[in-house]
């Protein structure tokens, strides 16, 4: 340990403390043991000198409660202050002054210029620029051998569905006419519409099948009864044909266009009541004043009218389970428009005409809702 001068300062050191984490209690007794050491040396010094005793200026730092350094080689504890205030020399000179460099720095950072470069956006850009160009040199470079990879001919075409009202051979006619090109450039919506232009066609699925097939799938449309020169899809739509020949086993709707979807309903209801008799519709009619008209097996004619269409036809339905059912290719036609009765007609020289038409005075007479009466027109 190293003797003191009277009055002499202890420089706080830079670095670490190796006696950082020492306890606070042992470090104040240390220091309390070098402060009387130190003054007992002095006193000393003053007898053999015979001098007076000299006046011992305090320190700050050893008058602490907790000093920072107790002698020169012997350093204490640090309380958090002592820390706090130690960080703001980790820049300083042992001499306490700052480096030379950091003024300078600090001038310059004073000065503002007045107009500043920055290229930083440019060089983004100019960065963005170069890959989009290098990608697209990429692709066209590229584009040429994979194009050559899939440049082939079509070999085989297969056709699926189901052919009833359209040929297998028209439609690979119409196939054959679109295909002028290799597997990938082939237009497949440009042969789909030349599908779809066969009326008999209602919808057309198309499909590559790697690595030279085309598959065509074709659906035919679904015709519900006859209507002029064309008929009527299930959605009552009126499609027009040259050829209806396939469509003779259909029944016939009549009426105006505008009330097709009216009419193709009105054939569903009756034709769903009148089945479970077996009495399929043969046609139906709707003319411009509304009134219906019915044909059903036999070609026996139904006049129903205007209004209450459905129920005319159950009353209609109730006599010929009791009374028509057995004499049915006797009867010619039928009115239901009356409000408590059907009136029949017999066809001539029938057994039943002969029976009900005893001379030509008997005209259709009314009568009650369960009976039957011959009417003549």
């Amino acid at each position: 340990m190293r003797d003191f001068k009277p009055g002499e300062r202890i420089e706080p050191r830079i670095g670490a403390d190796p006696l950082m984490d020492e306890n606070p209690r042992q470090s104040r007794r240390r220091a309390a043991a070098t402060r009387d050491d130190v003054r007992a040396s002095v006193s000393e010094r003053n007898e053999k000198n015979e001098q007076p005793e000299a006046h011992v200026v305090k320190d700050v730092l050893l008058e602490s409660p907790s000093p920072r350094y107790g002698a020169g080689d012997m350093p204490v504890a640090r309380t958090e202050s002592a820390t706090r205030r130690e960080r703001g020399y980790t820049k300083a000179s042992p001499q306490g002054r700052k480096n030379r460099g950091a003024d300078a720095a600090s001038g310059r950072k004073g000065l503002k210029p007045a107009f500043t470069w920055n290229f930083s956006w440019l060089n983004r850009r100019f960065a963005a620029g170069v890959m989009v160009v290098a990608l697209g040199a990429a692709v066209y470079w590229a584009s040429g051998p994979i194009a050559k990879v899939f440049e082939r001919p079509i070999k085989s075409v297969v056709v699926e569905g189901e052919f009833h009202l359209i040929s297998k051979q028209r439609a690979t006619e119409l196939i054959g006419g679109e295909i002028d090109g290799d597997f990938l450039q082939l237009d497949l919506m440009r042969l789909k519409q030349a599908l779809l232009s066969d009326p008999w066609v209602e919808k057309v699925m198309l499909n590559r099948r790697w690595p030279d097939t085309l598959v065509v799938k074709i659906i035919e449309q679904k015709p519900i009864a006859r209507w002029g020169d064309g008929f009527l899809n299930q959605r009552g739509e009126i499609v027009r044909v040259d050829d209806a020949g396939p469509l003779s086993g259909l029944p016939w709707l009549q009426g105006n266009e505008s009330d097709a979807i009216e009419i193709l309903q009105q054939y569903q209801d009756l034709s769903q009541l009148l089945r479970s008799r077996g009495l399929d519709v043969l046609a139906l009619k709707c003319d411009n004043k509304k009134s219906w008209r019915l044909t059903v097996k036999n070609h026996v004619e139904i006049a129903i009218g205007r209004d209450q269409v459905m129920e005319k036809i159950r009353r209609f339905v109730t006599v010929y389970d009791a009374h028509l059912s057995s004499v049915w290719t006797d009867v010619k036609a039928i009115d239901v428009r009356y409000t408590n009765g059907v009136a029949v007609r017999w066809v001539a020289d029938s057994a039943m005409a002969k029976k009900y038409i005893k001379s030509p005075l008997q005209v259709g007479v009314p009568a009650p809702a369960a009976s039957v009466n011959s009417q003549v027109h």
